[in-house]
């Protein structure tokens, strides 16, 4: 969780060094292991330092090569000892990620990007191409935005700084605000039309005074892998996700994972456990952090949580929603600059933070993707859909017959909705949708809703691959979902240690993509594949568990307690002086979530975020506007 910036004169004028300081002081919020600015006339890259691996405590950043190369680089670099093999580079010249980067930037150019396996994001300036290059991983885990015109490009991992410089007028995108009310925004997106971020797997390149973006990768739906048996699956599905978990322990000292009683965490947390036992990392020891509800039996987990520590012998931290609660007031001190939905989680997330700070500890692990990437639904569509896709009907009629059994609906039905309407072209699907049971939220201003396509937005998340059938289709789509909901930053901003993801491990997103669909969900059994890999690591008791904790009945509890102080935030709304909410529909919103009838409470905790960073904003930009006048 390092981070960077820098400034790129495209005319050969020297840059304002007192920016680039000022830049670089402001970059040191989340990064306290020192850092420095590094000038090369026209050019200037700033980079501050949180250490979490041993190797990272020898690095010096920005990091210069013989050949004047500047490089700042935010990341842990999985594939070292590969990269190593085929660069015949010798570790004991140097041993760090940053400098190994470099190595292969130097042996293979700009094409280097696609060897790297990784959460990464880096700035790079070769004096001799007289070339800058950005770039970020197909996660999107560690960010980084631009500010681009005419004269230069200024960029930075962190947005606030970008936001707060005085020559950059803060102007709202209504298309960011519309993704993020709906679902997740666009990824390429920021809440500022003139700063952008740079889209995951992709890289940014300034050469000869031309601006050209370009994909270094992209997930292949044309990949398959079949196996003959079972067996087969479930080796290199262990495989896979021992090197994901593993790769997370690189790290000097302690590690945290969160533990909600889920397949995911808990999957997380006895591997982490098996691989620290048979000391094949850096850290030291595992311990889990658990959010437990008293008073709202519906969301509390408690009971499985217990299941997994008795496991592992061992009790984490567990921290009470009566003591750190959710929708509290945020302290200015922990605000942040972004518009973030997280905020409201913030008292969570600071004792988190606190207890690891006391602990020595820097990264936790997240079961963030786990859900997308294997298939928690018990939905039978994509399966269905490949075999009419496919004229395979005998295949078709045997597979219909045992989930209308298992689902217990009728046939004709699971044929209409699992089969027939996936084949539909995406906007007519939504049209279906649209005399269904789905109710878009009443708050939302029509014309704002209308103009920006709410309901298409909350209904529909499109296939960037152009997948070819129905299930390769689908699980690439929840490949977009994980990768839009981690772009955004939000954990990196309010977290203050380093959020690590193992379901988003690379070489285990690609396998997952090229397996067959009945690998992952069978009738009667979601996750299958997890399931049957994971039985002899994980409690019985989590292996067979069906369904979740539900959040409603705490988040309704929020929203009661906190209705004074909410209706006199909503009293002269700017979601509604900007038009993006209705006033009556809004107060009458959360009246019904108070009362635990809200059916809509994710958009409406956004709502609240959005409020807050409306008014945060304009008080930001009073100092501006006088400055400009």
């Amino acid at each position: 969780m390092s981070s960077l910036g820098g400034i790129f004169n495209f005319d050969p004028q020297a840059i304002d060094e007192r920016v680039l300081t000022t830049l670089g002081d402001s970059l040191a919020v989340h990064a306290p292991d020192g850092g420095r600015e590094v000038c090369s006339r026209s050019v200037g890259i700033a980079y501050r330092a949180f250490h979490t691996s041993r190797e990272s405590q020898l690095e010096a950043q920005p990091f210069i090569s013989r050949a004047k190369q500047i490089i700042a680089w935010d990341g842990r670099l999985d594939n070292r000892k590969e990269l190593i093999s085929e660069l015949r580079y010798s570790v004991e010249t140097d041993c760090t990620d940053v400098a190994l980067v470099m190595a292969a930037y130097l042996e293979w150019g700009i094409d280097f990007l696609s060897r790297l396996i990784g959460e990464f994001s880096l700035s790079l300036w070769d004096p001799r191409e007289r070339r800058l290059l950005l770039a970020r991983d197909p996660i999107g885990t560690r960010p980084l935005y631009y500010h681009l015109n005419n004269n230069r490009i200024i960029w930075s991992s962190e947005l606030a700084p970008l936001a707060r410089l005085a020559d950059i007028p803060l102007k709202v995108d209504d298309e960011y605000i519309a993704g993020y009310l709906a679902y997740e925004p666009d990824p390429w997106l920021t809440p500022y039309k003139n700063i952008h971020a740079l889209l995951p797997g992709r890289a940014l390149c300034v050469e000869d005074g031309h601006v050209r973006q370009f994909d270094f990768w992209k997930l292949n739906p044309s990949f398959r892998i079949r196996y003959k048996s079972d067996g087969e699956y479930e080796e290199h599905f262990r495989y896979l996700f021992r090197d994901a978990v593993s790769c997370r322990l690189r790290v000097d000292g302690p590690v945290w994972a969160e533990l909600s009683g889920g397949l995911d965490s808990s999957s997380i947390v006895c591997m982490a456990d098996d691989i620290i036992t048979n000391g094949d990392v850096q850290a030291t020891e595992l311990k889990t952090v658990s959010q437990v509800f008293d008073e709202s039996a519906d969301s509390d987990e408690r009971k499985f949580i217990r299941f997994v520590e008795e496991h592992r012998g061992r009790t984490g931290l567990h921290l009470r929603e009566d003591d750190f609660r959710l929708l509290a007031p945020v302290t200015e001190d922990f605000a942040g600059g972004t518009l973030n939905p997280f905020l409201y989680t913030a008292a969570f997330h600071r004792a988190l933070y606190q207890a690891m700070s006391q602990d020595g500890a820097r990264v936790v692990l997240s079961g963030r993707g786990g859900d997308e990437m294997l298939s928690s639904s018990m939905d039978p569509s994509p399966e269905l859909a490949d075999l009419l896709f496919e004229l395979r009907f005998w295949q078709l009629h045997r597979r219909l017959q045992i989930w209308s059994r298992t689902l217990k609906k009728p046939y004709l039905k699971v044929f209409w909705q699992s089969a027939a309407i996936p084949q539909l072209p995406p906007r007519i699907q939504v049209a279906v949708k649209r005399r269904g049971k789905f109710e878009m939220p009443q708050w939302f201003n029509a014309e704002f809703a209308s103009r920006m396509g709410m309901r298409e937005r909350m209904l529909l998340t499109k296939d960037p691959f152009n997948c070819r059938t129905p299930s390769s289709r689908d699980q690439a789509i929840g490949f977009v979902s994980v990768v839009r909901g981690i772009a955004t930053g939000y954990r990196r901003e309010i977290a203050g240690v380093e959020v690590s993801y193992p379901f988003t491990h690379l070489p285990l997103v690609e396998f997952l993509q090229a397996i067959p669909f009945d690998q992952r969900v069978r009738p009667g059994q979601t996750r299958s594949l997890m399931r049957r890999s994971l039985r002899t690591l994980l409690p019985q008791k989590i292996v067979t568990r069906k369904g979740k904790g539900r959040p409603g009945g705490a988040i309704a509890r929020a929203f009661a307690r906190e209705w004074p102080r909410l209706s006199d935030l909503f009293r002269d709304a700017r979601i509604c002086s900007r038009r993006y909410a209705d006033p009556g529909g809004l107060q009458r919103e959360i009246e019904r979530m108070c009362h635990g009838s809200g059916i809509h409470s994710v958009p409406l905790v956004k709502a609240i975020a959005l409020e807050v960073w409306l008014r945060n904003l304009e008080r930001d930009e009073a100092p501006i506007k006088r400055r400009a006048a």
